[in-house]
């Protein structure tokens, strides 16, 4: 089997210390760059496997230049294999992986939702309640990181003067910086794509989840 780009990019930095990146793949000076990225992600596991020594040597392989915006390929490596979110690896894979497979959020988020589910069987409807609408969650944690996915699909554009920060994978948030003023203040905008606010996609996962009739 052939390397991956990333095995590749692992062997040029351990030879020359650098590596190369095309163009479609270079980490953008606003937004970010998570779609592309993770497909290379899961070519390498498919060549090398799950233990990724070479993302563990690599530098942090920056998925964006905005400032405030700490986002490295490493961090959703991390959450994939992390025992820390209770959703086994392999859960969390396959729903990774369905997020990019697909050409739009909305047929994504259809084949991500059994997957979810799957998750909730056995609970009763307060406690699946408190799973999907609890952000620290490991289901609430699962729809943090689908937004990334969606928000990137779906082109969202803040408003000029409101931007995401993010310091911790996969929890942001949007800030507005108000013209002559030094500080900033957390921003009450949000997309207006429904998929790319993940309290909408608690809301509807709940509703997919009655409607399995397992309201025990």
């Amino acid at each position: 089997m052939a390397s991956s780009l990333i095995q590749k990019m692992y062997e040029d930095f351990k030879a020359r210390g650098e590596y190369s990146l095309q163009q479609e793949l270079l980490p953008p000076e606003k937004g970010y760059r998570i779609n592309a990225w993770v497909r290379e992600l899961f070519n390498h596991y498919q060549a090398e496997g799950i233990v990724a020594r070479a993302l563990d040597d690599l530098p942090a392989i920056k998925l964006s230049q905005q400032p405030d915006l700490n986002l490295a390929l490493q961090d959703i490596h991390k959450f994939i294999i992390s025992d820390l979110n209770l959703i086994p690896l392999e859960g969390k894979r396959k729903i990774i992986e369905q997020a990019v497979r697909h050409e739009t959020g909305a047929e994504a988020w259809h084949h991500i939702i059994p997957l979810l589910l799957e998750q909730l069987q056995g609970m009763n409807r307060e406690t699946v309640q408190e799973e999907v609408t609890w952000r620290f969650s490991p289901v609430g944690e699962v729809l943090w990181v689908l937004t990334w996915f969606f928000m990137e699909r779906e082109e969202v554009v803040p408003p000029r003067s409101t931007r995401l920060v993010c310091s911790r994978f996969p929890y942001y948030t949007w800030i507005v910086e108000k013209k002559g003023e030094p500080s900033v203040v957390q921003s009450l905008w949000a997309p207006d794509n429904q998929l790319c606010r993940w309290e909408w996609l608690a809301a509807d996962l709940f509703y997919q989840w009655l409607q399995t009739g397992e309201k025990s």
